[in-house]
C-alpha cells in the first residue's frame, strides 16, 4: 500500500467501539470549557453594537469598518492557528496547551474591549475598539480552534458525536444565557461603564477557569497515530482546499455561514427593537405595569427577549435530542433552518404598543436556535471521515481553522451589515425613529435571517452523508487500517 494511503491506527478503545457512551464525566468536562467562550461570544454580539453606537456615538459606519477588518484578519490567522496546532506535538498533546495561552489572553482583552477611557467618545472610539477588538478574536482563534479540534478525536460514533455536541452546545447555552443577562441585570442599576466592565471582569474570569478544567480533565488521546509535521506551505494549502476538495464540507461550511448570519442579526439588532419599534409593553394597566414602570419598557423587554430566547432553547433541548434519535442529522438540520425561517415572521404580526409578544415570539426563535448551533457540532466530525477515506488524511485542525474563521466571519458579516443597513433605513440614536425605519428595524430582525435561511435550505439539501452512508465509511476505514496494520507486520 502506498505511504500517502495509510491512514491513522487506532486501538479499540471504549471511545472507538461505535454505540459505546462515553463517560459523562468527560463529555461535561470537554463541554465546559464552551460555557466561558460562549458568555464571552454573546456579550459581544448581544452589547457591543448598542454599547458603541447607541451609548457612546461611535458612528455605525465606523464600527462596521472594524467588524470587516476584524473578519479580514482572521481570514489570516484562523488557517495559520488550525496548521499551528496539527502541527504542534508536546507531552500535553497537539491541542491542550493552546487552552493555557489563549484563554487567559481572550479574558484580558474582552474585559478591554469593554472598558474604553472615559474621555473617548464618538469616533475618537475607532483605534481603541479596533485593537481590542482584533487582540480579542486572535486569542480566541489560539484557544477555541484546537479546543473545537479535539471533538472528532473523542469518539468515531455517529450518534455519540451527537451527545458530544448536545452536551457541549446545551452548556454553551448556558453560556449564552449568562452572557446576555448579567449585563442587562446590571444595567437596571448601574451606568453603561460601569456594567460592562464588571459584566466583562466576570466572564473573563470565567474562561480562565473553565478552560483550566477541561485542560486538566479531558486528555487527548494517545492512541492515535498521527502523521509527521507538514511544511507550512504545504499544509496551509491542504487546509485552504479542504472545502473545493471535500463536497459535504464545502455544503456543511455554507450552510453553516448561513446559520451564523441567520442567528447573529436578531440578536444584535434586539436592543434596537425593544427600543424603537416598540413604544409601550401591552402590560402597562396589568398586575405587571408596576414592574414595567420601576426598570423601564427598554429594560423590561430586552429581559423579556433574553429569558424568551433561552426558555426556547432549553425546553426544545428534549426535542431536539429525540428528533436526532430517530432522524438523520441531514433531516433535523434543514427543519432546524425551515422552522427558523417561519418562526422569525412572527416580528411583522406584532404591534407596537404590545411588546409583550416580542419575548412570546423569541421563544418560539430560541426553540429553532438551539438545531442551527446543535447540529453543524454533530455533522462536522464525520465530513473528516469522508476526508480520510477519499483523501487519505483528516487535517482537523486545518478543518476547525476554517471552522473558526466560517463562525467569526458570519457573524462579523452580520454585525457590518447591520451597522451598513442602520445607516440606509435612516437610523437616528435617541431620537424617534420614522415609519420606514421603524419598518426597516423589522426587517433586519427578521427579512435578511429568512434570506439566509431559505439558501442554505437549497444548499443543504444536497448534502450526501446520512447515517446509512457514514456506517458504510467506517466499515471501509476499518478494513483499510486493519490492511494497513497487516502491511506494516509484513
Amino acid at each position: 500500500m502506498a505511504a500517502q494511503e495509510v491512514l491513522p491506527s487506532r486501538s479499540a478503545d471504549a471511545a472507538d467501539v461505535p454505540g459505546v457512551a462515553l463517560p459523562v464525566t468527560v463529555l461535561a468536562s470537554y463541554a465546559l470549557a464552551q460555557f466561558g467562550l460562549s458568555a464571552m461570544n454573546t456579550l459581544v454580539s448581544t452589547q457591543i453594537p448598542f454599547f458603541y453606537v447607541d451609548t457612546l456615538r461611535l458612528s455605525a459606519t465606523s464600527f462596521g469598518v472594524v467588524m470587516l477588518l476584524g473578519k479580514l484578519w482572521d481570514a489570516v490567522t484562523d488557517p495559520l492557528m488550525g496548521h499551528l496546532t496539527d502541527n504542534t506535538r508536546t507531552r500535553h498533546g497537539r491541542r491542550r496547551p493552546y487552552f493555557l495561552i489563549g484563554a487567559p489572553l481572550l479574558g484580558l482583552f474582552t474585559f478591554l474591549l469593554f472598558s474604553p477611557p472615559a474621555g473617548l467618545t464618538g469616533d475618537a472610539l475607532f483605534p481603541w475598539l479596533l485593537f481590542t477588538f482584533l487582540a480579542a478574536f486572535t486569542a480566541r482563534t489560539v484557544f477555541e480552534t484546537p479546543y473545537q479540534a479535539m471533538a472528532p478525536d473523542l469518539t468515531p460514533d455517529y450518534d455519540q458525536r451527537t451527545r458530544v455536541a448536545t452536551w457541549r452546545v446545551t452548556i454553551g447555552n448556558l453560556g449564552d444565557l449568562t452572557g446576555a443577562l448579567v449585563p442587562m441585570l446590571l444595567l437596571a442599576v448601574l451606568a453603561p461603564r460601569t456594567t460592562f466592565r464588571i459584566s466583562a471582569a466576570a466572564i473573563a474570569a470565567v474562561i480562565a477557569v473553565t478552560a483550566l478544567i477541561t485542560f486538566f480533565r479531558v486528555r487527548e488521546r494517545s492512541d492515535v497515530v498521527h502523521p509527521p509535521p507538514a511544511p507550512l506551505r504545504k499544509n496551509l494549502w491542504q487546509i485552504i482546499t479542504f472545502p473545493v476538495r471535500n463536497r459535504p464540507a464545502a455544503i456543511l461550511i455554507t450552510s453553516y455561514a448561513c446559520a451564523v448570519f441567520a442567528m447573529t442579526l436578531p440578536v444584535a439588532v434586539f436592543r434596537f427593537v425593544n427600543k424603537y419599534v416598540f413604544t409601550a409593553t401591552g402590560l402597562e394597566g396589568t398586575s405587571l405595569g408596576p414592574l414595567v414602570e420601576s426598570i423601564g419598557k427598554n429594560a423590561f423587554l430586552d429581559l423579556g427577549v433574553i429569558l424568551g430566547y433561552f426558555t426556547g432553547v432549553f425546553l426544545s433541548a428534549p426535542l431536539w435530542a429525540k428528533a436526532l434519535r430517530t432522524w438523520d442529522k441531514k433531516q433535523a438540520y434543514l427543519f432546524a433552518f425551515s422552522y427558523l425561517s417561519i418562526a422569525v415572521l412572527g416580528i411583522f404580526l406584532i404591534p407596537r404598543d404590545m411588546g409583550f409578544l416580542f419575548p412570546l415570539q423569541n421563544l418560539l426563535v430560541g426553540a429553532g436556535g438551539l438545531g442551527l448551533w446543535m447540529l453543524p457540532g454533530a455533522i462536522g466530525p464525520d465530513v473528516l471521515e469522508w476526508e480520510e477515506l477519499h483523501h487519505g488524511q483528516r487535517h482537523e485542525g486545518g478543518f476547525y481553522g476554517i471552522w473558526m474563521l466560517v463562525q467569526k466571519t458570519g457573524g462579523g458579516i452580520a454585525l457590518f451589515a447591520m451597522s451598513f443597513l442602520l445607516d440606509r433605513i435612516g437610523f437616528v440614536p435617541d431620537l424617534d425613529q420614522s415609519v420606514e425605519t421603524v419598518r426597516g428595524l423589522r426587517w433586519l430582525y427578521a427579512g435578511t435571517p429568512l434570506f439566509a435561511a431559505v439558501f442554505a435550505i437549497l444548499v443543504f439539501s444536497r448534502y450526501p452523508i446520512t447515517r446509512g452512508v457514514h456506517h458504510e465509511m467506517q466499515v471501509q476505514l476499518a478494513e483499510r487500517r486493519r490492511a494497513a496494520g497487516e502491511d506494516e507486520g509484513d
